[in-house]
């Protein structure tokens, strides 16, 4: 079939969210600069007890490390919005995607670093600077305390605006947000195992400070690979899936029932993949010739791209039986 123009491609990549998603791509853009802004100031508390243990340095560098998230998503979905161009015919929705890629892989980097530092500390058995409780005149003179609250502060900060980022992400369909508002659980466990990791300092266990240290960075490290796994696996265009789960979205089966209840279609085979938070698709469709028109296939291209504000695209191509079956078994 001959391809379409490049005017044309770009003139069917225009579309635009819905009223209300537009409204809640700029609350969510609202709360990330909120987020990036909380965040500085867990980096300014952290910063002035850091250094007194191994696991509180590694909840300082993971708190600088989570400043890119935030950012990733503001520049993605800035850039998401410019229309397409002569050399972007297709436009700038898969900067979403790439957004995600950069968050995943600053978690993996993060994590590594984190069990790397560990694990050299164990070697080089470091000695702490934070002295024990007992050392102390009293305990409560202990300069631990001061470390434990900064952590505790850590540890309050994703609990507070991780529960709003996520209904964000979820009613946006944006993976980097929601890997990124998902890993709040993962902040709050890192910074409890920081103050195990500081209290065990102040008991003289000094050992549980690296545990906590290689914990964190575990947790971490493992996160980001499950990220970067689906971040791949999206721009490789695997079916989509529903968010946060392995699961095909309905969408697929939806339009294939849609395509197939039309009398002059004999049979169909429907292709989705992601673009950004966007879909695009195209319909092989195997028509009846003598009752297939034009007009009823335009009609049915506008039936199926107003089944959901997440499809930008959808393209029906009608092929012969042979090119049909031809198509399927190879795949």
């Amino acid at each position: 079939m001959p391809s379409s123009p490049p005017h044309a491609a770009a003139a069917s990549h225009q579309r635009r969210l819905p009223a209300d998603k537009e409204k809640e791509l700029a609350a969510a853009r609202r709360q990330e600069w909120a987020t990036w802004g909380l965040r500085l100031t867990v980096i300014a508390a952290l910063y002035g007890v850091v250094g007194n243990s191994q696991a509180l340095s590694a909840i300082w560098f993971k708190s600088l490390w989570a400043l890119w998230p935030p950012l990733a998503f503001l520049a993605a979905s800035a850039l998401e919005r410019r229309p397409p161009s002569r050399r972007f015919p297709f436009g700038f929705y898969r900067a979403v995607s790439i957004g995600f890629l950069t968050s995943a892989l600053s978690l993996v980097a993060m994590g590594a670093y984190l069990i790397v530092s560990g694990l050299q500390s164990n070697v080089l058995d470091d000695p702490d600077k934070l002295a024990t409780i007992s050392a102390m005149p009293a305990w409560w003179q202990w300069p631990g305390w001061w470390v434990v609250a900064a952590l505790a502060y850590s540890m309050a900060v994703p609990l507070v605006i991780g529960r709003r980022r996520k209904a964000h992400a979820i009613n946006l369909h944006d993976k980097g947000l929601y890997a990124d508002a998902s890993m709040g659980q993962v902040n709050w466990m890192a910074a409890a195992t920081a103050i195990c990791g500081v209290l065990g300092i102040g008991l003289g266990a000094a050992w549980l400070d690296i545990a906590a240290t290689l914990l964190i960075g575990v947790a971490v490290f493992g996160q980001g690979l499950r990220h970067l796994y689906t971040a791949i696996c999206d721009l490789m265009d695997e079916v989509p899936r529903e968010l946060g789960s392995h699961r095909i979205t309905p969408l697929v089966a939806k339009i294939h029932r849609q395509i197939q209840a039309e009398p002059w279609v004999e049979t169909v085979r429907v292709r989705l993949r992601e673009e950004g938070r966007m879909l695009t698709g195209i319909a092989l469709i195997c028509p009846d010739e003598s009752r297939a028109r034009l007009v009823d296939m335009e009609a049915l291209r506008d039936t199926i791209t107003d089944l959901d504000w997440r499809l930008l695209d959808f393209q029906l191509v009608p092929v012969s039986r042979a090119d049909f079956e031809r198509e399927c078994s190879a795949r």
